[in-house]
């Protein structure tokens, strides 16, 4: 399964023609970016175009786009959290549409798959929302999801990056030189290896909406 950020509110907005191509739309709570209006418009063409529609949550941090880590307590770290995806499930089923999964953004993915207790917040938020929700995942850290028990692990789903560099399972920092591929050819590659891969579980594979690049390569891709 494809999967990609859209309803960010972007210029140019990739939301109308990315849709078609992809199998799941992590669409914006408002944290990094988003609004009401973007997020409707967003889950109307996820339903249009037969996509599944997750959560896409995130610090309150426009400035950085939400790529910052933050330091919250874990109650107000599941205030934040909840509120954001709490609100657009009501969205969607305001707009007969269905809430599948969470996928937490930026500084918030990382800090989840580097903090035990950024991950117990989230799947906490899960379980009070729907526990049928699955929660993205980056993929190749079974040893570390693998303490927060079978029956969260149960609706995981393992994400890699086909627009990000790796060092061995772990992505490359934003900050790193060459840390997000900046051609066609080499999200091609990448994508195609990962759809091979056996070194580990694969559930679905990103393009970033933000990256041109990487949203000319997914057409590029759908359309061969």
């Amino acid at each position: 399964m494809i999967n990609c950020d859209l309803g960010e509110c972007l210029t140019p907005n990739p939301d109308v023609e990315v849709m078609p191509l992809i199998d799941m739309a992590n669409i914006a709570c408002g944290g990094h970016a988003g609004d009401d209006k973007s997020m409707v418009d967003a889950i109307k063409l996820a339903v249009k175009n037969n996509v599944k529609i997750g959560a896409h949550p995130a610090y309150n941090d426009r400035e950085n786009f939400g790529r910052l880590s933050a330091n919250l307590s874990n109650t107000d770290l599941y205030n934040l959290i909840y509120s954001q995806v709490k609100h657009f499930q009501d969205l969607c089923l305001q707009n007969n549409a269905k809430l599948e999964y969470i996928k937490p953004h930026g500084g918030l993915y990382h800090d989840m798959m580097q903090k035990p207790e950024v991950m117990q917040v989230i799947i906490n938020v899960v379980s009070e929302i729907d526990r049928d929700l699955d929660l993205v995942v980056q993929a190749g850290h079974d040893d570390y999801l693998k303490n927060f028990g079978k029956n969260a692990n149960n609706h995981f789903l393992h994400e890699v990056f086909a627009d990000r560099s790796y060092d061995g399972i772990h992505m490359s920092a934003r900050g790193d030189k060459n840390a997000v591929h900046d051609t066609m050819d080499k999200i091609i590659v990448q994508y195609r290896e990962f759809l091979i891969s056996k070194t580990f579980k694969i559930d679905t594979i990103c393009f970033h909406g933000d990256n041109l690049v990487s949203v000319e390569a997914l057409k590029q891709i759908k359309n061969a």
